[in-house]
């Protein structure tokens, strides 16, 4: 069965796979095999798949990492995206791959730390969290903060929960719970699910 990585990707998904082995491997994770990358890669195409239909009126990543979601998007026709993420390396990385796949005046990047610096989102854009991390915060904090912003702002928000060290499946799906049931008490519409068979991660995609 092909996958969605190479159904939307069909003739750079094995360069895709390499930027995101050798980004990986260079922040010392050297046992993470194959089989595993592509399945969170996976992850993220299928993400920004379900994303692109929501027809978002742009779209803002942050902590966007190698931003799969965002290249997808784009990849996708979906324009006026921007990309935000507080490394610089990784940047570089998620950039290459843009300028590879011709997404250049889709996508813009932006180095900056959006807690300190919050990007401005305009009525109809979607605020994407895929696995969202932070130098400073721990896991909790940056989720609970990216949930209440969204909350207390009303932008739509799409957020795939970090599975911690310190979670199994129970806690995380009550912590997904918790977040979904926040979100609808002002109004959203969420959708909750698991994304795949192989890894425990679930969407929230919330949308007024």
């Amino acid at each position: 069965m092909v996958s969605r990585l190479e159904a939307i990707f069909p003739d750079d998904w094995q360069y895709i796979l390499t930027i995101y082995k050798n980004f990986v491997h260079s922040t010392g994770a050297q046992s993470v095999g194959e089989n595993l990358l592509l399945t969170l890669l996976e992850v993220g195409v299928c993400f920004g798949e379900r994303l692109s239909r929501l027809h978002p009126d742009g779209f803002v990543e942050i902590g966007c990492g190698l931003a799969i979601p965002s290249l997808t998007l784009a990849k996708l026709g979906h324009t006026r995206g921007r990309a935000v993420d507080i490394d610089p390396k990784v940047l570089s990385y998620a950039e290459d791959m843009s300028d590879r796949l011709g997404l250049g005046c889709a996508l813009e990047f932006q180095c900056r730390d959006v807690f300190e610096d919050r990007p401005k989102l305009q009525k109809g854009e979607l605020l994407i969290a895929e696995k969202p991390a932070s130098y400073k915060k721990n896991i909790l904090e940056v989720e609970y903060n990216i949930r209440n912003w969204c909350t207390i702002e009303g932008h739509n928000l799409a957020v795939i929960p970090s599975f911690m060290d310190s979670d199994d499946l129970i806690s995380y799906s009550l912590r997904c719970e918790n977040h979904e049931k926040k979100l609808r008490q002002v109004g959203f519409k969420v959708e909750n699910r698991q994304i795949c068979e192989q890894l425990p991660f679930r969407w929230l995609i919330a949308t007024k």
